[in-house]
């Protein structure tokens, strides 16, 4: 049984994937990532057979930026990726799964409670927040660039108390 509301991510039109069950919305900044006729088209036939296009709103915004934030995805999400991720927040009370390959996207998505089917790629097996680790020295930091220690380049790493997902609970 397909869930009530799908909210679909652009990769859904670009793998020109047919979604016909449960209702059907997207943000419109989703039509400016389409970069090929296939994929402009794959929109267009899903909005004339009923999908939605909303706007994000924008107190459900914030509160994606902040987790992102939290989590260190928020400079690798665009803003149509935190659109959408506010927009499945927005619908989060109701059977909602966020229509996505993108693993910032699906990291985010997980730390928030919102439900993600992975369209072509494997759902996201581990949940992460991002920390920077020295090359240098081995200590960690949530910020910069160098390390304050010893001057040495940071490099992102993932934070050593993240968990795995299985189904919707963390382990």
């Amino acid at each position: 049984m397909m869930p009530k509301v799908l909210i679909l991510d652009a990769s859904v039109f670009i793998y020109n994937c047919r979604i016909n069950e449960g209702e059907r919305i997207t943000v419109p900044a989703v039509m400016g990532e389409l970069k090929d006729g296939i994929s402009v088209m794959s929109f267009e036939l899903a909005k004339s057979a009923g999908m939605r296009v909303e706007p994000a709103e924008q107190h459900y915004i914030e509160p994606v930026r902040k987790m992102a934030k939290r989590t260190s995805d928020l400079n690798t999400l665009s803003e149509t990726d935190i659109a959408l991720l506010a927009k499945a927040l927005q619908y989060k009370d109701k059977d909602t799964y966020l229509v996505t390959d993108d693993y910032a996207i699906q990291n985010v998505a997980s730390h928030m409670g919102i439900q993600v089917k992975p369209i072509m790629l494997k759902r996201i097996r581990d949940v992460l927040i991002w920390e920077k680790r020295c090359i240098g020295c081995g200590r960690y930091f949530t910020i910069g660039m160098v390390c304050p220690v010893c001057g040495s380049r940071l490099k992102k790493a993932r934070r050593r108390n993240s968990y795995k997902v299985t189904g919707r609970r963390r382990e």
